[in-house]
């Protein structure tokens, strides 16, 4: 595609600003030319007009005879002619009719009036062409400023662009240079405009194909982790159908089976975060759902004192994305398993959401607005197990390392931003017999069942 030459953003400025300045002036200029031109037409005719009202008046006193045998001089360029008939006037002025005109003879300009007498006619002119060429020298001195306007403008403009726009267009060359790539889309504009949307785009394309491999990438990784973790769980649960073995030895095949299930929570918590893609909108039973994700931290909740009540209705219906409600119960029953046992989890519905509320320790108010943060553990820094000093102990379990980091309620919120779930925490502390911390989930969508 050829380019269309539309001319530098500073080229537009300089000619922009030079043209509104040369049609100000222009403006100016023939404003001030006809002014000045008919200001000359009515003093030049009033002139006449008051000679020929004198004349008249002398004529009527008897002290100006008709006809008179030659033309009376009044003054310089100022005549007039007593004549009895207008036969007898100059023949530009025979005939044209009783008032005043403008008549142009041999090149000449006569501001004239024709009035009748007793006895004749009387006409006087005046001859204004000296006057008609000094109005057009005045004219030729507005054309030469206007010009020399034009030009001052234009050299004003060519300054003033490049201390305005100079900054852009270098930025728009920078930029232009240092964009990989070449565009998706033809640009058909060959200005700053135009370079910057194909920097831009060009951009745009290397991100977007960075993307495309991240994620082609974590999809690859999590499906080739997956498939050594699923033999390993196998390989364990087949020795645990082996009564023979001692207890000891089926604690460490628990242990196993435990451990690859959260690292297989893990990549699948993260491909989540990571992704901030919304998946497929479908009609889920909120029980069934959250039934899941307790089964698939039954035993950590048991080994560590976490009890888990689903109070949700087993007819609720919802339509939403059934792996992201997955993601957060997990997350949330996690952080309950690690910050909140020995307790209570409850899991009510509510119309618009769910409710997860435990008896546990609690959070602290100033933990309260740092708790969906990356790496934050406010209730875990003061005890290695996460457990508060006045809460009584636990039995030991394996800690999730998301959650000691402080990545499983930052997930939890990445996933709610994603879907436009609406994720929010209480918690009371004040009396130490009936502490009860509150995580509410808002969904979006509205119950279909």
């Amino acid at each position: 595609m050829v380019k269309k030459k539309n001319g530098s953003l500073r080229q537009r400025v300089i000619w922009a600003l030079t043209g509104a300045v040369a049609l100000f002036v222009a403006l100016l200029a023939v404003l001030a030319y006809q002014v000045l031109d008919q200001q000359e037409d009515e003093l030049a005719d009033a002139l006449v007009l008051l000679e020929t009202q004198r004349l008249m008046t002398r004529i009527e006193q008897g002290e100006l005879t008709v006809p008179q045998p030659a033309p009376v001089e009044l003054s310089r360029g100022l005549q007039a002619w007593v004549v009895a008939s207008s036969d007898a006037l100059p023949p530009a002025l025979r005939s044209l009719q009783p008032g005043p005109h403008e008549v142009h003879p041999d090149g000449l300009v006569w501001h004239v009036v024709i009035a009748p007498v007793a006895g004749g006619t009387l006409a006087v002119a005046f001859d204004a062409t000296a006057n008609e060429e000094r109005v057009y020298t005045f004219g030729a001195a507005l054309l030469a400023l206007w010009a020399l306007c034009t030009l001052a403008g234009y050299g004003v403009s060519r300054a003033l662009a490049r201390v305005v726009v100079g900054p852009m267009h270098e930025v728009a060359v920078r930029i232009a240079s240092w964009a990989p790539g070449e565009p998706g889309i033809d640009i058909d504009r060959d200005d700053e405009t135009g370079r910057l949307v194909e920097a831009f785009n060009r951009v745009q394309d290397r991100v977007d194909r960075s993307i495309a491999r991240e994620r082609e990438f974590a999809a690859n990784l999590s499906h080739e982790v997956r498939t050594p973790l699923t033999a390993i769980r196998t390989d364990a649960e087949l020795l645990l159908l082996d009564t023979s073995r001692s207890a000891a030895d089926q604690a460490r095949l628990h242990r196993i089976m435990r451990t690859v299930d959260d690292i297989v929570q893990t990549i699948a918590s993260t491909h989540a975060i990571s992704g901030a893609m919304s998946g497929t909108q479908e009609s889920v039973n909120l029980a069934n759902c959250l039934d899941d994700a307790c089964d698939g931290l039954h035993e950590r909740a048991q080994a560590t004192g976490l009890s888990i009540v689903n109070r949700v209705d087993p007819q609720a219906q919802w339509t939403l994305d059934r792996y992201a409600l997955l993601t957060v119960a997990r997350n949330l029953i996690r952080n309950a398993c690690d910050h909140a046992a020995p307790a209570t989890l409850c899991i009510d519905l509510l119309p618009d959401g769910l409710r997860f509320s435990d008896d546990g320790p609690g959070i602290a108010a100033d933990d309260l607005p740092w708790v969906f943060d990356r790496f934050y553990r406010g209730r875990l820094s003061d005890t290695p197990s996460g457990k508060s000093s006045d809460t009584p102990s636990a039995a030991p379990a394996q800690t999730d390392p998301m959650q000691t980091r402080g990545l499983g309620l930052a997930i939890v919120k990445r996933v709610c931003d994603v879907q436009g779930w609406a994720l929010a925490v209480t918690s009371d502390t004040s009396d130490t017999r009936a502490r009860e911390t509150v995580f509410t989930l808002r969904f979006q969508t509205e119950l279909s069942g």
